[in-house]
């Protein structure tokens, strides 16, 4: 044998090895993804079981495989049970952005039936994020449909400064004949944050007084840290406000589902108001109580400290 002939031999298992090592990876991938397809499978047949619990149980095995799981968890969305439903947006909206497939089916869940299954598909929507956005603002514009526009207007307030292009219409929204979807667009524009400034210091000029106390309630959240929320009063009825970079308006921190309000959630009750003795040396300071907030503000205010005035909790 000759000297080439040698290094060949020589060279050959080496190559071999090397060949081997670069492979051996690979048939492990494929053979993961083989294990995961052949997992997906067994639970899609779970989904079209008649027994709800094996179904709900296929939802929650689906949610833990992730992204390969979109496709089976989107149809799921289609299930009769309104916890498969309600778990599969939730699964979904788990999984982030990647699941941006399934949008178009968790708009249309914003007005299903059960309202737990709405408040799913709409933190479902927050969780996917900026990728939503076009979307919900498609829904947000829904002439005849209130629940869907509200349940958007909170997935928007969860997604935050990238659901800027909505802005323009949840102004809009602030003059809508409708309390409770001026107050969800006025909490999604709070939500928003800083890039609504501008469109909401316009807004606090605006002719129509809700959409200026719309306004109010919105900046009264994202105004300037120094200023305390109990320093500056509503703006009286037919006063807009000149500098809002120092209004500040007492609001209760941003709901975990869309507002809805009643009697006793959209205004103070006078008589809910109970006065307590202020523990200072005389001469005593006499208790006084905060006015009420001008109809149909939704938020009662924190009181100062020493006050003596107890605020009502937000469930009474």
């Amino acid at each position: 044998m000759d000297k080439r002939s040698q290094q060949k031999f020589i060279l050959t298992p080496k190559i071999a090895m090397l060949c081997l090592t670069a492979i051996l990876p690979l048939l492990g991938d494929i053979q993961a993804q083989s294990s995961t397809n052949l997992e997906i499978v067994s639970h899609i047949e779970k989904l079209k079981d008649n027994d709800k619990l094996e179904r709900l149980e296929a939802v929650r095995e689906l949610r833990k495989i992730g992204s390969p799981a979109i496709p089976a968890l989107t149809a799921a969305l289609q299930d009769e049970e309104n916890r498969i439903r309600g778990g599969a947006a939730f699964a979904l909206g788990a999984i982030g952005a990647e699941a941006k497939t399934a949008i178009p089916q968790l708009i249309a869940m914003l007005k299903d039936p059960d309202d737990r299954v709405r408040l799913d598909a709409a933190v479902a929507l927050r969780r996917i994020g900026s990728p939503a956005v076009s979307a919900l603002a498609e829904a947000l514009q829904e002439p005849n449909n209130k629940q869907i526009r509200i349940n958007a207007t909170f997935a928007l307030a969860g997604i935050g400064a990238e659901a800027k292009p909505t802005i323009p219409i949840l102004i809009k929204m602030l003059k809508d004949n409708d309390e409770e979807i001026r107050l969800n667009a006025a909490i999604a524009l709070r939500g928003i944050g800083s890039p609504a400034i501008p469109d909401l210091t316009k807004a606090l000029q605006d002719k129509n007084e809700q959409v200026r106390r719309g306004a109010a309630i919105a900046l009264g959240k994202i105004s300037s840290p120094d200023t305390h929320p109990s320093s500056k009063a509503l703006p009286s009825e037919n006063q807009p406000i000149s500098n809002p970079t120092n209004v500040a308006v007492c609001v209760p921190p941003p709901p975990r589902h869309p507002v809805s309000t009643t009697p006793t959630q959209s205004r103070i009750n006078p008589s809910a108001i109970r006065l307590t003795p202020t523990p200072t040396p005389s001469p005593t300071v006499r208790p006084t109580v905060r006015p009420t907030p001008v109809k149909p503000t939704p938020n009662p205010c924190t009181p100062r400290p020493n006050s003596g005035i107890t605020a009502p909790s937000r469930n009474q």
